[in-house]
């Protein structure tokens, strides 16, 4: 019975289809997350990088329609975006458009000059950037199985850029300010796949609802941009002085419309209108993918994805995006291995759906009911680029967050005598890879005896610097005893327990 209830809890509540029709959902979702990608180089290169930033807002502006034609009719059949979603306010919509807006307008800047190979490569450094980010503004708690595989992802990103921008090469097909352009767009992207995460926990939005009032704040905000098309590489080798600007960007949309010489045999119209429709229906076939497919077939369509997408761009079916193997792409090939076991050491350590499947420290202290909190459904939009970071898919369950939140365990210890204010409380973590043990913290302040509380991490270590005195005990298997000071009074006594008094 208990390993009933385990599984229940563990296991969000899916559709069942058949074996069959999940394959050809994964087939399809493969297939279009190619089409998706070699469209996207396809479509910056055949602008070239003086229309890119049209290119970009191009996009934006195509993503208000697509997701308009869909969300409005929901609002008005359907009871998907309740009144509570749109009583919320739009600043947080703001931050996120903004952040999506530095994210694909460095994309636009550095697409038509990174080969197209390496782009998905450079996609999933989001990875190591998220996790960076969530350290610092989520407070999450990541492992070494972790951490390895986002150096594992870094170490293949560069593996694949840096050798071919430091050796001689042609710029007709590579410039390494767009490479470092595309690879830094990773950043704003981490911190707004962040920024959502630590925002809508509490209320989740409707996926379409979220996506329109991003795409409007990440159309308008990106206009600010403009004055950075002035610079070298931005746009153009050299600049584009301010007072042509405006021209640029009508000749962007000449070029859309194929009336201009230059893009009169390009399909510049149809690769805009096609790109951004591939691009909906590959995000949301992903999300419906979530809902019907276990974890592992998730993560297996995502891991199948990655080198299809990069050793694509080698083969005819890549059009005019193919790329010729030369001696510098086996550079690529190698950055593939190390990012792929990067992707697939992450999600190992990173992504659990049973409770059993926790590290055994965290097993220990988490009950089913405790598990079932860290199921909730992270807040899903289009925004994301990586293919199968967990946060784009939301499959499984982020160790690194139950690590935060059950990490540690506290304990009210209430006086004997009883009182509203003097109090104690024990808490259990443990250094490095030592063993767990526990804290002892006097507090003194005002609360309710009939209820327990519970101060968080940030209450672990918050202590004066002038006077406190702590103390371990550590059982050892052949009885010895040992002291060890580092300046605040610290003495190894007998016996686990971890005595820590100041305030």
């Amino acid at each position: 019975m208990a390993a009933a209830g385990r599984e229940a809890v563990g296991r969000p509540s899916k559709e069942h289809l058949p074996v069959a029709q999940l394959a050809c959902i994964m087939a399809v979702l493969i297939s279009l997350g190619c089409v998706n990608f070699i469209l996207l180089k396809e479509l910056y290169t055949a602008y070239g990088d003086q229309y890119a930033f049209f290119v970009n807002q191009g996009v934006n502006f195509l993503y208000i329609v697509y997701g308009g034609a869909i969300l409005y009719p929901r609002m008005c059949l359907t009871n998907a975006v309740t009144p509570t979603m749109k009583a919320l306010s739009k600043k947080r919509f703001v931050v996120m458009g903004f952040l999506d807006a530095l994210g694909t307008f460095f994309t636009a800047m550095g697409a038509a000059f990174t080969p197209g190979s390496m782009q998905p490569l450079l996609n999933q450094t989001l990875i190591p950037w998220i996790i960076m980010v969530s350290r610092v503004y989520l407070k999450k708690i990541y492992s070494s199985g972790e951490l390895s595989g986002a150096l594992l992802i870094m170490l293949g990103a560069c593996t694949s850029a840096l050798p071919p921008i430091l050796l001689p090469h042609s710029e007709d097909d590579m410039r390494w300010y767009a490479v470092f352009f595309y690879a830094l767009s990773n950043v704003p992207m981490a911190m707004s796949a962040c920024y959502k995460e630590g925002n809508f926990q509490e209320q989740e939005l409707d996926v379409w609802y979220l996506t329109q009032w991003v795409s409007i704040f990440q159309f308008l905000i990106s206009f600010l941009f403009v004055p950075l098309l002035c610079l070298p590489g931005f746009g153009s080798v050299h600049g584009t002085p301010l007072v042509d600007l405006p021209g640029q960007f009508y000749g962007g949309f000449l070029c859309c419309l194929q009336v201009t010489d230059e893009c009169a045999e390009k399909p510049t119209f149809w690769l805009l209108i096609g790109y951004c429709g591939v691009n909906v229906m590959y995000n949301t076939l992903g999300l419906y993918l979530v809902k019907v497919a276990s974890a592992l077939m998730n993560a297996l369509s995502y891991a199948i994805l990655l080198p299809c997408t990069t050793l694509l761009f080698f083969t005819p079916l890549a059009g005019v995006a193919q790329e010729h193997f030369s001696a510098y792409d086996w550079f690529t090939v190698a950055g593939l291995v190390f990012v792929l076991a990067g992707f697939v050491q992450y999600q190992r350590h990173g992504r659990v759906v049973h409770l059993e499947e926790l590290p055994t420290d965290l097993v220990r202290t988490i009950t089913p009911e405790d598990f079932e909190k860290c199921l909730h459904a992270p807040q899903q939009s289009f925004q994301e680029r990586v293919i199968g970071s967990g946060l784009a898919h939301g499959f499984g369950m982020d160790v690194a967050e139950v690590r935060r939140v059950f990490g540690t365990d506290w304990e009210l210890v209430r006086p004997l005598m009883g009182g509203t204010s003097s109090h104690t409380h024990r808490y259990r973590h443990q250094h490095g890879g030592s063993s767990p043990h526990w804290h002892v913290i006097d507090h003194d302040h005002k609360y309710d005896p009939l209820s327990d509380h519970a101060h968080g991490h940030d209450a672990e270590h918050e202590h004066s610097d002038e006077a406190h005195s702590h103390s371990h005990g550590h059982d050892h298997t052949n009885g010895a005893g040992h002291s060890n000071g580092h300046g605040v009074g610290h003495s190894q006594v007998a016996a686990c327990g971890h005595s820590h008094n100041g305030r």
